[in-house]
């Protein structure tokens, strides 16, 4: 976390704009013999982005509308709802705020005490008790995928061509408290769909190519790009762009092969042919840029970070589009192997508790997807109006499939607890920790509260 962000954990997706995923000031389940996992409470909740705290007791989800037609085919609206942390009800809502071109937004709370949202082509400002007291447009007709916050307060948000990653992006930075812009937008040389991490004072953009930093210069009021750092890893025809970088105390790492064709799940959803590959490069030398497969099997995809444990420097990285998962522990420059899970559909955001060495997964149970591309992108668009409008078309696809919530042992990838999430749809997106022994699932469909038992 940085000094920019309100002083509690997980105010933010990820856990802080480095993207660890772990939830610093926050014990972990602790999982003991005898005890298991269950579904305290559960609600269907269509569409949620992503679960943030801001102190206990106060839980926010970002919501909105459906999009006609598919993503950025029509403007949508979008909302934050402050949740009962225990029953996830609703105690309080914005009106319906202007969004634009939808892709999943970001919210965060602020050290000046608000809550902050992007959203489509707006920003807006909240109160704790969720008034509005500032919103800006952004300069771009795009959807602008998230922010962070940066040592001295200033939003940073970027641009993305999200899916089809042919335009170049823009970086913007606003004043927290008015929302004005700080510095005229920065136009990168290509697209990025990633969503940006920082480090306090610069901030890391990964574009379909090429990492970019860049760190505002607050006496010349402009954005400035890092020209010592720019390092490339290709695509080459056979892979495609990459997602969410992690930004560790030495490198930076992501996964690539990022486009793909999902419904309501990833697997077999990937749409370059090579594999998927984790990535990792010093950030004091451009020409140390590293990778490897990650599962070496081909059509993989993801649509995330990994995970970094900071402690034990142990990188999480997942194929969701072949359902692994794989750990290795970073040495200097170097990985060494540390597990493998094959046949696990992970997708979503991972966390990790450093303490007691638990890892927060999914595991997608699919009965019905078919394996012919052709057909099963057929079938997902003719279902897609039904599920996405009809609450009762979305409880009835759970005979179809459901999503699953797994604890794995960080350092040797066993399982040591799961339990079945009401969700027709897999997690993709931002889930949250608890403030006792339970985590917050989330997923474009439902939101749930998994609570360790007896």
């Amino acid at each position: 976390m940085t000094s920019g962000y309100w002083p509690q954990p997980w105010t933010c997706e990820d856990g802080g704009p480095r993207r660890h995923g772990s939830p610093e000031g926050l014990p972990g389940l602790g999982l003991a013999a005898g005890e298991r996992l269950a579904v305290a409470a559960a609600r269907d909740a269509w569409a949620t982005d992503a679960l943030v705290w801001r102190d206990p007791g106060e839980l926010y989800a970002l919501r909105h509308d459906i999009p006609l037609g598919g993503t950025q085919s029509s403007h949508v609206e979008a909302w934050v709802e402050r949740l009962d942390p225990n029953t996830l009800a609703v105690r309080a809502s914005t009106p319906r705020l202007p969004g634009g071109p939808y892709w999943p937004g970001g919210i965060a709370a602020h050290r000046n005490g608000s809550l902050h949202m992007v959203f489509g082509c707006w920003a807006h400002r909240l109160s704790p008790d969720l008034e509005v007291l500032a919103s800006h447009r952004l300069p771009v007709e795009r959807p602008y995928n998230s922010f962070v916050v940066l040592d001295g307060g200033e939003l940073v948000m970027k641009d993305c061509d999200a899916p089809r990653g042919l335009e170049p992006s823009t970086v913007s930075v606003l004043d927290p408290d008015t929302l004005a812009p700080l510095a005229p937008p920065l136009r990168l040389s290509e697209p990025s769909i990633a969503r940006l991490a920082g480090d306090g004072e610069s901030v890391v953009v990964l574009g379909a190519s090429t990492a970019f930093r860049v760190r505002l210069d607050r006496d010349a009021g402009r954005l400035v790009l890092d020209d010592s750092w720019r390092p490339s890893y290709g695509p080459s025809p056979g892979r495609s762009y990459g997602w969410d970088p992690v930004i560790s105390d030495h490198h930076v790492l992501w996964m690539d092969n990022g486009r793909n064709d999902t419904d309501r799940s990833m697997l077999g959803t990937g749409s370059a042919p090579d594999p998927l590959r984790l990535w990792w490069v010093r950030q004091d030398d451009e020409r140390s840029i590293r990778s490897v497969e990650i599962s070496g099997l081909p059509y993989g995809t993801e649509s995330n970070p990994p995970a970094w444990d900071h402690r034990n420097g142990v990188v999480v990285a997942y194929d969701a589009g072949n359902a692994v998962l794989r750990a290795w522990r970073l040495a200097g420059d170097e990985l060494e192997p540390l597990w493998r899970r094959d046949g696990l559909a992970h997708a979503g955001h991972l966390i990790h508790f450093p303490d007691t060495r638990e890892l927060i997964a999914g595991d997608w149970q699919d009965r019905a997807t078919p394996s012919n591309r052709r057909l099963r992108r057929a079938l997902s668009l003719a279902g897609r109006p039904a599920v996405t409008r009809l609450a009762a078309a979305r409880r009835a696809a759970l005979r179809l499939g459901h999503d699953e919530l797994v604890v794995l042992d960080l350092d040797s990838g066993a399982e040591k607890a799961r339990t079945a999430v009401p969700s027709p749809t897999q997690g993709f997106l931002f889930p949250a920790p608890g403030h006792g022994r339970d985590v917050y699932y989330q997923s474009i469909s439902t939101i749930a509260r998994i609570e360790v038992v007896r």
